[in-house]
């Protein structure tokens, strides 16, 4: 049972998966919305590492013949190990149980299961091996509104029935990286499951008889509920013991029991451990937010720090939802192993708590900061790049060649392949004629890299500091590692404060902001708007780095049409900018102040918002407190006279101004429910555009 997000190149998973299909298995993508190209490249990626693999023509669409068709029924048992694609679970279910009746398909794979063969699956391909399962909705809704009517939106929180496959509780995928613990404790009750699983991405668990085996990058989550006990009120759960088992940790099912790897040793106290509560409040859905908590809680001190919690509020109901966190003396266990110098942990019998208070919106308890605001020199300069520069046009990249200083100090905390991509940017940094050092910090090693004094030494006699992109969560993780600020985050910081630029690339850019667009599209985020719960269909935002505070800034802004989550973000968050970044351009922040400049090919689009007069729900979008300027490469633009230097742009800056607007209008018709009369174009372009000047 794969987490989701299963990497082509997690070669440990796929060798697992080889040697309990002997090398082969048949391909069932009936979950996708495009079966036969999802499916494909499962079948390519199975090649790959030697796998006999075929994609069978079961589909969704076609099911009420191909579930049934001898032939293919013949080819399944022929393979005697299947694998199930990510998609919609009710897909599979629909697909392999018809009319009430098991199809002769999900007969054949039952024989094959129970003859010795792997039943594998990735996402929705897990969602459906336990009998129970989860079939959507996120954290704050299971636990705030409880199931969902059938007019709710895709995050409702709905159930089912799943196959059956895993007998042993319930099961969640994408768990730690969607924040899913509130909506598996809201189905554990629903289903009266004592027992349940939280799988992350690009993990997974191997069952093998009653013995459990944690495969992959991350881990999951072991949910014990026998002894829990459900309060009045809807939200309120007490004595739940969780354990996190990573990476070669395994699970005994039969007695309940995790089985930590032999490697894992007891954690022990030092000048580095965690002696209070985080001081980053994060939501409690966010994305791994719960995660680090029980991290900062295996490497406290038990002598001064045994409990944290985090918050989610639920706006509807009023109600504040706190997650609590124990370390019991005498019960909990934390251990940790140093594996090719990453740390992996294992945190046994913790216990968990949910609570509710009622709470209106004024009573709510602002916001922590990440870093303190930065005191720049005047002409200390972030620079925020659209997209790497790997892929720029080399006649482009005068403008960034200057904020370049050497030694270039490469940092690839954002990708999840750090060393490759930091030897990448070195190659090219050498390329265009500068010296360049690699900064090794990942998220694996930022413990080991925070007491490196040599290390932290070095960042402050970098020229410049090129930050790469990736994910703008891994890189906030990494920086404030366990929600607190990390020495090489304060090193980074003096460094820019004593004048030393900092280039940040695509995510990079995103998280330097105080708060940050993680995750969602235009469509989405028009659709159902903003939340910091990680499993939100619309836009996710969660607390940036906070190097700049000036709005929220999006990336790879034009090709993947972002203006529509870029304003939806903006009025949320009531930022009074939003910057985006178009391909092959950057915006160059000086010190402390409020011109920016524009560089690179095309430029960048900053959009100013009257968070009073703005309103995006469809369907009463409308143009009124927003103002759109597309800044050139070359001009500056004034946040207090919300202004570019150049009032009439380009013919170029016009166009691309105008491909934006197609683009929101095009995504939010797409959003819009059915009956809701669409956008009209010219009407919206005319407001934003007018007469050929920006309004």
């Amino acid at each position: 049972m794969i987490g989701g997000r299963f990497e082509s190149d997690n070669e440990a998973l796929f060798e697992v998966l080889k040697t309990h299909s002997n090398g082969r298995i048949a391909v069932l993508s009936m979950a996708s919305g495009y079966p036969e190209e999802v499916g494909q490249e499962l079948v390519e990626d199975f090649h790959y590492y030697g796998f006999e693999a075929e994609l069978l023509p079961l589909f969704w669409e076609n099911r009420e013949d191909s579930a049934f068709d001898p032939v293919l029924v013949d080819k399944l048992s022929s393979y005697g190990s299947v694998f199930f694609s990510g998609g919609n679970q009710t897909r599979i279910v629909e697909t392999l149980i018809q009319d009430g009746e098991e199809t002769p398909a999900l007969q054949c794979i039952r024989r094959c299961h129970a003859e010795g063969g792997l039943v594998a699956g990735t996402s929705a391909g897990a969602a459906i091996m336990s009998g129970p399962m989860i079939v959507s909705g996120t954290s704050l809704n299971a636990l705030s509104t409880g199931l969902a009517r059938e007019d709710d939106d895709e995050d409702g929180f709905r159930i089912g029935a799943g196959l059956g496959f895993f007998s042993w509780g319930l099961v969640d995928q994408h768990f730690l990286h969607r924040g899913r613990i509130g909506r598996l404790l809201a189905a554990a009750r629903e289903f009266d499951e004592k027992i349940a699983f939280g799988i992350d991405e690009n993990s997974a668990m191997l069952v093998v008889g009653d013995r459990a085996t944690v495969v992959g990058e991350t881990g999951a989550l072991f949910v014990d509920l026998r002894k829990a006990r459900y309060d009045t009120g809807a939200y309120d759960i007490r004595d739940v013991r969780i354990s996190y088992l990573d990476d070669g940790d395994g699970f005994d099912l039969a007695n309940g029991r995790p089985l930590p790897a032999p490697d894992k040793i007891r954690v022990r106290v030092n000048r580095g451990s965690y002696r209070r509560p985080a001081p980053v409040r994060r939501h409690a859905f966010s994305s791994y937010g719960l995660h680090d908590l029980l991290l900062r809680l295996v490497e406290g001190d038990p002598a001064y720090y045994l409990h944290d919690s985090a918050l989610a509020y639920d706006e509807i109901g009023e109600t504040q939802i706190c997650l609590e966190l124990e370390r019991v003396p005498r019960q909990a266990r934390a251990l940790r192993a140093i594996r090719d110098g990453e740390i992996r942990y294992s945190a046994l019998f913790f216990d968990l708590r949910v609570r509710s208070t009622p709470l209106s919106p004024s009573q709510r308890p602002g916001e922590t900061t990440t870093v303190l605001p930065p005191d720049p020199v005047p002409g200390a300069r972030l620079v925020l790049l659209g997209n790497s520069p790997l892929d720029w046009d080399p006649a482009h990249l005068d403008g960034l060649r200057q904020e370049l200083c050497e030694p270039v100090g490469i940092l690839a905390a954002a990708s999840g392949e750090a060393r490759k991509t930091a030897r990448k940017y070195l190659r090219w940094i050498e390329s265009i004629g500068l010296r360049g050092e690699i900064l090794p910090i990942s998220l694996s090693n930022i413990e080991r890299a925070s007491r490196d004094r040599k290390l932290l030494k070095q960042i402050g006699t970098m020229g410049s500091l090129l930050f790469t992109g990736g994910d703008q969560r891994r890189l906030t993780e990494t920086l404030l590692h366990c929600a607190e600020a990390t020495p090489v985050l304060h090193a980074i910081v003096s460094a820019y404060e004593r004048g030393v630029p900092l280039i940040a690339v695509a995510a990079a850019a995103s998280a330097f902001a105080a708060r940050m667009i993680v995750d969602g599209d235009s469509k989405g985020a028009l659709r159902y708007g903003s939340s910091e719960d990680a499993g939100f269909s619309g836009v996710v935002i969660e607390p940036g780095i906070g190097l700049t505070s000036f709005g929220l800034v999006d990336q790879n802004f034009l090709n993947r049409h972002r203006l529509g989550r870029l304003l939806v973000a903006c009025a949320a968050e009531r930022s009074p900018y939003g910057f985006g970044l178009c391909e092959e351009s950057g915006l160059v922040i000086v010190g402390s102040e409020r011109r920016l400049q524009a560089i690179g090919k095309t430029g960048v689009i900053v959009a100013s918002l009257d968070s009073k007069r703005v309103d995006l729900r469809p369907p009463h979008f409308s143009a009124d407190g927003i103002r759109l300027n597309f800044v050139e490469p070359g001009s500056s633009f004034h946040l207090d006279t919300t202004a570019a230097d150049a009032m009439d742009p380009s013919g170029a800056g016009l166009a691309l101004l105008e491909r934006a607007i197609e683009d929101l209008v095009r995504v939010y018709n797409a959003a819009l429910p059915p009956g809701r009369p669409a956008m009209d174009r010219e009407q919206l372009q005319s407001a934003f555009i007018g007469d050929g000047t920006l309004h």
